[in-house]
């Protein structure tokens, strides 16, 4: 796959912030980076509300090589992602096309007022210092918070939270789930992405059923 970040200017980092325009995969749990950094929590931490609805697991979306959400997804272990910024706004690029898409982060929008409900959901971004702040909604009933079957609800918000860290060598992610349908408190985790000098290729999905 050719990359994306050819055809951009990585305009982010003329205005002051940080240019994350890069290649990044997430490092394993048992790595520890300078200063203790290291990865915590997980989907499958998620505190749920008796009457949260579960799926048969024999309806995995990642099985059936669906899109799992970003949820689930930015925690999977070897993710490898691309982030773009194109204009007005960020495109993060998967290299696991099938389970992640692509995801289009808005800069200069908020939600509509009437939101598609969608695998990925509707992305707003917005910068707190160094921080890109990314507030996403609208989803469908597609996807699920965990391996388990555990479903979320059409109320579902994730807020994410990304920053250079390590002189830009890496970046640290820090989602925030709420669903007050499912979750019995907002569920979080922190995953560091290590920056690399690469390209996503392609990497095909083979449904399991």
């Amino acid at each position: 796959m050719k990359t994306l970040a050819l055809l951009v200017l990585g305009a982010l980092g003329a205005l002051g912030q940080p240019n994350l325009q890069g290649v990044y995969q997430s490092i394993p749990d048992k790595a520890v980076l300078a200063g203790g950094l290291r990865n915590s929590g997980s989907p499958g931490g998620i505190q749920l509300l008796p009457t949260a609805p579960h799926a048969a697991q024999s309806k995995d979306p990642w099985k059936m090589c669906q899109p799992v959400g970003p949820f689930r997804m930015m925690a999977a272990a070897g993710t490898k992602i691309e982030l773009a910024p194109v204009s007005t706004m960020i495109v993060m690029l998967f290299e696991d096309l099938s389970h992640g898409m692509m995801r289009t982060i808005y800069l200069k929008r908020g939600h509509p007022q009437k939101l598609e409900a969608t695998w990925l959901g509707d992305s707003v971004g917005h910068w707190e210092g160094e921080t890109l702040v990314v507030d996403t909604a609208g989803f469908n009933g597609e996807t699920w918070f965990s391996d388990t079957g555990a479903e979320h609800s059409d109320a579902l918000h994730l807020v994410e939270r990304i920053r250079p860290v390590l002189k830009g060598e890496y970046l640290e992610y820090k989602m925030t789930a709420e669903d007050p349908r499912a979750l019995a408190k907002p569920a979080t985790y922190t995953r560091y992405y290590k920056k690399l000098d690469t390209e996503v290729t392609d990497d095909v999905c083979r449904d399991e059923e």
